[in-house]
């Protein structure tokens, strides 16, 4: 199995595109192209959309799954996914045999080789272990249950070993102490509130409202 914490050459082949070239910017001044890029990444729902597939069981994620999970309105995650095809990091995949079946999406956004490369330049493959747990743990719809579920199309293979890992394996405690805090604030997964708010009280003195733990 692949380690997700990798270095950017130590399963991605280099490829025709340049960063340089893709960001418009000039390679020989220093420090603007990592400043151009951790600018580009960082921008909230471009974050979340990578983050988002990062942590789904099958890198491939359709329209509908990045409206429930992103508190954006469609229309703006639509632009932002068209950016990020603009700039060689994401493409879009699509398994024709779903359009013959009524409520199966068949257009899905994942990865191009360029864009995992960058990504892992950049340091977002060493929390992917805690964003697959962030996302399995996450409340669902029984429509983007269905989506989850739903036939996709093959990834490539290269970009197929680089985002697989061992899930038996526990996650390195290293990653998981210098990613927590990030995560918790920069990903806006949230399991759903409990139906019974007299259970968060379980353990606790008093009798605390769900308002007032918030």
């Amino acid at each position: 199995m692949s380690d997700p914490n990798i270095s950017s050459d130590q399963h991605i082949c280099s490829t025709d595109i340049s960063v340089e070239s893709v960001f418009d910017v000039d390679g020989s001044i220093p420090d603007e192209t990592p400043q151009t890029v951790q600018q580009y990444l960082s921008q909230e729902t471009r974050h979340n959309i990578l983050q988002l597939i990062l942590g789904h069981p099958h890198h491939l994620v359709s329209v509908t799954e990045f409206d429930y999970y992103i508190p954006k309105s469609r229309s703006t995650i639509s632009e932002q996914l068209a950016d990020l095809a603009d700039h060689e990091i994401l493409t879009q995949y699509t398994h024709q045999p779903n359009a013959e079946v009524r409520d199966l999406p068949t257009d899905f956004w994942g990865f191009t080789e360029f864009g995992l490369r960058l990504i892992a330049e950049y340091n977002y493959l060493r929390g992917l272990p805690i964003m697959r747990a962030a996302h399995d743990a996450t409340d669902k719809t029984e429509k983007v249950q269905r989506h989850e579920a739903a036939p996709r199309p093959t990834l490539p293979a290269l970009i197929q070993s680089v985002l697989t890992f061992d899930e038996t394996d526990q996650a390195d405690p290293r990653v998981t102490a210098d990613s927590c805090t990030e995560f918790h604030t920069q990903t806006l997964y949230a399991d759903a509130a409990p139906a019974d708010p007299s259970v968060l009280n379980a353990d606790a003195d008093g009798d605390r409202t769900l308002e007032e733990l918030f």
